[in-house]
């Protein structure tokens, strides 16, 4: 009978025990190059526990970035276990997090308002903007490049007086004729003065 807390060995796993003794490596470092040689047993390992691969891989990718962060870890008695730890550790956090930005259900959801226009008051919306431009296209030339300098172009009426060489009452004149036009066509109002 096999016990399923630890993985099989392979080859590479004997070989890299025998170096952590044999080398100087920071404990960071080991732990990485543990990482790429177990690798698979660990996606293997973790994808049962999470019952998902693609989460597995990414609490891999997880211990990854944390560990090429340099952490600062101290003596490791046993890196294997040490590695899943942090991968199932950070696997929850994820979960967590995860579960905390989307745990609206349905009920909740339909509480709150839908500022999207109908299909009628959009039809309107683009009638009435058909018939705008076709009224703006309808000024005099001059009038209606005064009226989309104010309106389109946020120029000030000085701004606009100095570009087209009028005087700023004469520019006040065409945009009230501009406006008056406007809004006869769209049946809007007069604005008082």
């Amino acid at each position: 009978m096999t016990d399923d807390s630890e993985p099989i060995r392979s080859a590479q796993a004997s070989e890299f025990d025998a170096s952590i003794q044999a080398t100087s490596q920071s404990a960071v470092q080991q732990l990485l190059d543990l990482l790429e040689i177990e690798y698979e047993a660990l996606l293997t390992r973790l994808s049962a526990h999470l019952r998902s691969q693609e989460a597995a891989a990414e609490a891999l990718h997880d211990v990854y970035v944390k560990l090429r962060a340099e952490p600062s870890i101290g003596d490791v008695h046993n890196p294997r276990s040490y590695l899943y730890r942090m991968a199932v550790n950070l696997a929850m956090n994820r979960r967590r997090n995860d579960w905390r930005s989307v745990n609206m259900d349905n009920a909740e959801l339909s509480e709150f308002p839908d500022s999207a226009p109908d299909q009628e008051s959009a039809v309107l919306a683009m009638d009435e903007m058909g018939r705008a431009l076709q009224a703006l296209h309808a000024l005099p030339i001059r009038r209606q490049a005064i009226f989309l300098a104010k309106w389109r172009d946020e120029k000030s009426q000085a701004e606009i007086a100095a570009e087209f060489g009028l005087h700023k009452r004469s520019v006040q004149k065409e945009l009230v004729r501009a406006e008056t036009h406007l809004r006869k066509i769209l049946r809007r109002p007069m604005r008082p003065v």
